[in-house]
């Protein structure tokens, strides 16, 4: 007589590899959640979120964050710096001057279409530090901006807008003597 059915043994070593073979996929799949909640969490991912836009060209690598002037009192005058009262007085009224030894770039005077160099004063891994490095340069009254390269992981803070390399150089010299560090010029996109 002729068999018309199959016969499926199954033996304890199947049960086993299909039960770790379920557990793998479960953690695998339980990982690729957890990486996209963290993309998602990420002060960078935020920021271009945010912008709701890419590039242009569709490569998405670079996204600019301006920040308003911030005008904040320092929690304590550092000893060494003196302020004249007229600089104070401007300040109060919200409209700081700067002295004729030391000019700053104008933005209303520079259009951005117009403008070719800025400073880069820092590049921050990360963003709080980036934010942190861009009021205090607004403080000072230059218009500050953080791009983020988001290939790099990288968040660069840029100061001033310059016509001219030979401006920009004056004005970074001004800074690298002020702050006692080096930064660099780069051209603005």
């Amino acid at each position: 007589m002729e068999k018309t059915y199959f016969e499926f043994k199954i033996t304890f070593l199947h049960i086993v590899v299909f039960l770790v073979a379920v557990i793998a996929i479960g953690i695998f799949l339980f990982y690729m959640g957890y990486q996209a909640g963290q993309r998602r969490t990420d002060p960078r991912t935020m920021i271009a979120n945010e912008q709701g836009r890419e590039d242009a060209a569709g490569n998405g690598e670079l996204s600019v964050v301006d920040e308003p002037p911030v005008r904040s009192a320092p929690a304590r005058p550092a000893p060494r710096q003196s302020i004249p009262a007229e600089i104070k007085l401007h300040e109060e009224q919200g409209s700081l001057k700067t002295p004729a030894a030391e000019p700053r770039p104008d933005p209303a005077k520079s259009p951005a279409a117009e403008t070719n160099y800025t400073i880069q004063v820092g590049a921050f891994a990360d963003f709080a530090n980036a934010q942190r490095c861009s009021r205090k340069y607004t403080a000072l009254g230059y218009p500050a901006a953080i791009i983020t390269d988001n290939q790099k992981k990288l968040h660069t803070v840029q100061v001033g807008s310059f016509a001219s390399l030979a401006e920009a150089q004056k004005e970074k010299i001004s800074l690298e003597t002020r702050e006692k560090a080096k930064f660099t010029i780069k051209k603005s996109r």
